[in-house]
């Protein structure tokens, strides 16, 4: 789903009061109160008199400036059905029952929940990222950590939650192709995880989890990144990159010696994809794969009826 944000900073500073104005960067420049009944601008530009808005206490004047208002691109999952961003009972599947496993629609909305939150965290990046573009671009020296760091620690939030969410889903098809197959549920989960899909479907040992097969690269990435976040030491020095493109997932993996980290500067791997590519291939994968676990799950769900019709 792509969506043009008007950035909430400029409305949610934009409020000249009695005491003077609330904002600085909102309007990109100083304002000072000036007088009993007078209020200008310090570089001359913009100046206005009112003789009842300046007054201690007596009104507020709400200015929006839309022209002001900064126009951002921003990428998220597409997980809704309307503009409302809504997660609707439509958008769950309903799976047969399970005495082991539990409720497995719960399972999925809780996924569809967290995709939901991590839309969140991808608007706050695209609008942060956005934000120290211009001031960089300015020299004006209003970047803080607030738009310099942050956006590294929220993508790392972002990326691990998908490897979360995708380990999930992994186990979710593994136990349904199960129950097609034998009639119930199984009570071990032999492939709950992409190292171990990808394994298994690089040596082409097992015919389970075969949708997977068009989507490996991506998979590859995800894991290849989410383990250096947990094992590479050298990663924080993401930092000393700066975001000046676009939205990019970085990740610094160290050079490795019999699984422990070691400094090669030869063999240290910089790996830099942009975010919104990584949102679109799982977008991709994720819309393909809600339509197979809702057929399946209706299926095997029409299946049962039909046995228990004939008892």
């Amino acid at each position: 789903m792509v969506t043009f944000q008007i950035s909430r900073n400029v409305f949610q500073k934009s409020h000249i009061t009695s005491g003077g104005f609330t904002s600085v960067a909102a309007f990109g420049t100083e304002y000072s109160r000036r007088g009993q009944n007078e209020v200008m601008e310090k570089d001359g530009s913009f100046y206005t008199k009112s003789s009842n808005c300046v007054k201690p206490l007596l009104c507020e004047v709400t200015i929006y400036l839309n022209i002001f208002a900064k126009i951002f691109y921003m990428k998220q999952f597409d997980i809704y059905l309307d503009e409302t961003k809504t997660i609707y009972a439509d958008s769950i599947p309903t799976f047969p029952d399970s005495k082991i496993w539990g409720n497995l629609s719960n399972k999925f909305a809780f996924i569809l929940y967290r995709l939901d939150y991590d839309n969140r965290l991808l608007e706050s990046i695209f609008e942060k990222i956005n934000t120290y573009k211009e001031n960089f671009k300015k020299r004006n020296g209003l970047n803080t950590r607030e738009t310099s760091v942050v956006p590294f620690i929220e993508i790392i939030h972002v990326i691990s939650d998908l490897r979360m969410i995708t380990d999930e889903i992994i186990a979710l098809l593994f136990i349904l192709e199960k129950r097609s197959e034998t009639g119930d549920y199984p009570d071990i989960i032999d492939i709950d995880q992409i190292g171990t899909l990808l394994d298994r479907l690089d040596k082409g040992e097992q015919t389970y989890l075969q949708f997977f097969q068009s989507y490996k690269d991506f998979l590859r990435l995800i894991n290849d990144i989410t383990n250096t976040y947990k094992h590479s030491f050298i990663n924080d020095h993401v930092l000393f990159l700066r975001q000046l493109d676009v939205p990019t997932v970085f990740a610094i993996k160290s050079a490795k010696h019999k699984n422990r980290n070691k400094f090669d500067k030869n063999e240290n791997k910089l790996i830099s994809v942009t975010l919104e590519n990584v949102v679109n291939d799982f977008n991709h994968m994720f819309l393909n794969y809600r339509t197979l676990v809702k057929q399946m799950a209706n299926e095997q769900i029409l299946k049962d009826y039909e046995g228990k019709r004939q008892l």
